[in-house]
């Protein structure tokens, strides 16, 4: 599918007197260029390359979904894993297929009141520094507007 634009022009321009008339004018050119048939042919593969796009689009939202559903199930199961777990009082649980283990919370800095928090403790965009409110809160030291928390507990799967 080539468009040979000068000749194009070239009787586009001779046909200048025709143009008020759309068909006569259309008809004139189409009969020497075929330009209609290319007209055509663009005219389906655009409507061919929307269709595929809907497609695509309808076809990744459905995926979306579909991870959606497996995200959420995937953290139902684990949660059931931490409850087998906690109720047998037990941190560890070697399988054939994976060890699974219960770990402790993740220590992380719980900011209050970030306008509290001393500025040499603050990083340049006044942000708090997490990481030495951490350290310094580790330490013993009080810090106004922020306390030291410990996460809930996370599973570990490492399969075999």
């Amino acid at each position: 599918m080539r468009i040979d634009s000068a000749m194009l022009t070239a009787i586009s321009e001779e046909l200048e007197p025709y143009r008020d008339d759309e068909d006569a004018f259309w008809t004139t050119l189409d009969g020497e260029t075929d330009v209609l048939d290319l007209v055509t042919s663009i005219l389906l593969k655009i409507s061919e390359a929307e269709a595929w796009s809907n497609s695509c689009a309808d076809v990744s939202k459905r995926y979306a979904e579909r991870k959606t559903g497996h995200d959420a199930r995937k953290q139902k199961l684990t949660k059931m894993l931490k409850t087998i777990m906690l109720c047998a009082n037990q941190t560890k649980i070697p399988h054939a297929l994976a060890t699974i283990s219960l770990r402790k919370g993740v220590e992380s800095v719980n900011i209050i009141n970030p306008n509290e928090i001393p500025t040499q403790l603050t990083k340049v965009s006044i942000t708090p520094d997490k990481t030495e409110i951490k350290k310094q809160l580790k330490a013993g030291v009080k810090i106004d507007g922020a306390e030291l928390v410990t996460g809930a507990q996370t599973i570990s799967i490492r399969t075999k």
